[in-house]
């Protein structure tokens, strides 16, 4: 019997790891160490132009071009940022209600989606799947407990 549980938990795994290569992703673990690795694969730009929004007198935006990506964003919350990045690119985002709520102020600019996401959350822990396609490409923010 407990071969059969060994045998069959081993083909699952081997399936599912096919299956994820087959896929084409990336599934990374980051830490919240200062050091990032160089974006070694290219992602698409997303060619939409200017999302602005505005919060009080403060300008927030979004700027993608085929030149690259800028975001700029002055005393906003990180759930909101994230959210206009999800509108933008469809990467989907994981976070709790308490990281959300977080204000931040970026001044980004990067050539590729990917790039300028993994600026924007160098700081956090978190785990990254990313794929060929933004759209499928989901990252969960994971809150650190102090020692």
């Amino acid at each position: 019997m407990k071969t059969k549980k060994l045998f069959l938990c081993t083909v699952m795994v081997v399936l599912a790891l096919t299956l994820f290569e087959y896929a084409n992703a990336e599934l990374e673990f980051r830490s919240n160490s200062k050091v990032s690795l160089p974006d070694p694969t290219p992602d698409e730009v997303n060619t939409k132009t200017l999302i602005s929004i505005n919060q009080s007198t403060k300008k927030n935006s979004i700027n993608s071009t085929p030149k690259g990506i800028q975001l700029h964003f002055r005393d906003y919350p990180l759930g909101e940022i994230l959210k206009n990045i999800h509108d933008e690119t469809g990467i989907r985002f994981n976070l709790s209600s308490r990281m959300a709520k977080k204000i931040i102020s970026v001044d980004i600019k990067a050539k590729y989606w990917k790039s300028s996401v993994r600026k924007l959350i160098e700081d956090y822990s978190r785990v990254e799947v990313w794929t060929n396609q933004p759209n499928t490409s989901q990252i969960w923010l994971v809150e650190s407990n102090p020692l």
